[in-house]
């Protein structure tokens, strides 16, 4: 038992150094990005923030992922960016041409950490990604 807890904690170890750091667009140095389901896993197992895993179709309709609403308005599968809406503390933002593995960084009331959006995949109408969310927000005064 002590063999496979020992095994598996340096394979998270493993799996946490592959992971790369970036700068998002907001300039915010991002920490950590996962660029498949292994390395999410990862960083779930860190735990410091909160991730939800999405897959959003082309549609006239937002789409809720956590406190945040998302809608897909263009998918550019040959270079592989897309354009999405977001609606977060009752504001609309249009976030352009970002591509894919680049976190799109955002800051709602009562977060000193920025959200992330980060798009692992574009298809044809459609992109599959992770919210990631600071697991520490302050309440509303």
């Amino acid at each position: 038992m002590k063999t496979e807890v020992a095994s598996t904690k340096s394979e998270l170890e493993k799996t946490i150094s592959e992971l790369r750091s970036v700068r998002g667009d907001l300039g915010v140095q991002s920490g950590l990005i996962a660029t498949n389901s292994k390395e999410l896993t990862a960083l779930r197992a860190l735990g410091d923030r909160n991730y939800q895993e999405f897959r959003i179709t082309k549609s006239k309709q937002f789409q809720k992922i956590g406190n945040v609403q998302m809608q897909l308005t263009k998918a550019d599968v040959k270079r592989n960016r897309y354009t999405i809406q977001l609606i977060a503390d009752d504001k609309r933002v249009e976030k352009k041409e970002k591509t894919a593995n680049e976190p799109v960084q955002f800051y709602m009331s009562g977060a000193r950490q920025p959200y992330e959006i980060v798009v692992n995949e574009v298809g044809k109408n459609l992109i599959v990604g992770y919210l990631s969310a600071p697991k520490v927000v302050q309440a509303r005064n």
